[in-house]
């Protein structure tokens, strides 16, 4: 029983974490809509992906999505990009954004 609650507390607070870290540089990518993009350059495309469950809990949508969109930029960085644009809806918590380089 005692592990049974353990087990279900830590999967409570981990619901709220955010364990995805940017890195330097990614502040400056910026998440548009593809509307915005006309005028700039395709990269590339990347699908982000973190866990969306926890000992079997799911975890807050909006933490999830946070931490999509924080991978979706260190890629983009990675790739000399400054901007994504989702591509369709998070689902199981992945997302694609194809990466794009504005003037």
């Amino acid at each position: 029983m005692l592990r049974i609650l353990l087990i279900t507390g830590l999967a409570v607070l981990a619901t709220g974490c955010n364990w995805v870290k940017p890195i330097a540089g990614s502040e400056q990518v910026r998440l548009l809509q593809s509307n915005q993009v006309q005028s700039c350059q395709k990269l590339g495309s990347t699908t982000s992906f973190v866990k969306h469950k926890v000992a079997g809990i799911e975890r807050s949508r909006e933490t999830v999505m946070e931490e999509l969109v924080i991978l979706g930029k260190n890629q983009a960085t990675e790739m000399t990009g400054n901007a994504i644009v989702s591509q369709g809806a998070m689902q199981n918590g992945r997302i694609k954004f194809h990466i794009y380089r504005c003037p």
